[in-house]
């Protein structure tokens, strides 16, 4: 083949494919642009879908890991509340009983340096010890009831302690030189002291 005719034959060539291309619509042209977006849809369709799916399982795996953390948390402080509870309970009825020994030892040397020969005095100051004992043996069963309770005892206890210390007055002033005098005052006296033991009993019954 000649030089000549290897030309023509590329140029008919050339000149096929430049009607190839140039026979292509602008509907063609139009098609191609939406297949190429709409792949491109496709695509990120797809990678928000990916991405909500991490998302979402991040999020499950941090609100599993922060339940944890907060019932850990509450656990927590429920021991901690109620080892504080414990501890208070604890030093209240030390409390209570500490006071109910010191109490007795008070009211031993009270009973020393009553003179040996006042009868009323002396009997006075052991039924008033007898009505001491019972407040301090309720006092301390109250530190252990609950708060609403310890309360409402505490409320009564009040006013039996009101009379007792009455009384205890009344015996610093008595006379004990005119024999009918002390003998109604002791009537009146044991009437009352007996009267607030049955009021402490009853206000220890319902703790």
């Amino acid at each position: 083949m000649d030089k000549a005719r290897l030309l023509i034959i590329v140029a008919l060539l050339g000149g096929a494919g430049a009607g190839a291309a140039c026979n292509r619509t602008p509907a063609d042209e139009q098609r191609q642009a939406m297949e190429a977006q709409n792949e491109a849809n496709r695509d990120i369709h797809e990678a928000n879908r990916e991405a909500n799916e991490r998302t979402a399982e991040i999020r499950q795996d941090t609100n599993e890991k922060a339940a944890e953390i907060r019932k850990d948390y509450d656990k927590t402080v429920a021991e901690g509340n109620e080892k504080i509870q414990e501890a208070q309970k604890d030093a209240r009825e030390e409390s209570a009983e500490a006071q109910a020994s010191a109490n007795e030892r008070i009211r031993e040397a009270n009973r020393d340096v009553v003179a040996s020969d006042d009868s009323l005095r002396t009997w006075g100051q052991e039924r008033i010890d007898g009505l001491n004992d019972k407040i301090d043996e309720a006092r301390v069963k109250a530190e252990k009831a609950d708060p609403k309770a310890r309360a409402q005892f505490e409320a009564g206890m009040k006013d039996v302690q009101a009379k007792r210390d009455a009384l205890v007055t009344e015996f610093a002033a008595a006379d004990t030189k005119n024999e009918v005098a002390v003998d109604k005052f002791k009537g009146r006296v044991e009437a009352e002291i007996d009267r607030l033991e049955d009021r402490v009993e009853k206000l220890e019954g319902r703790l």
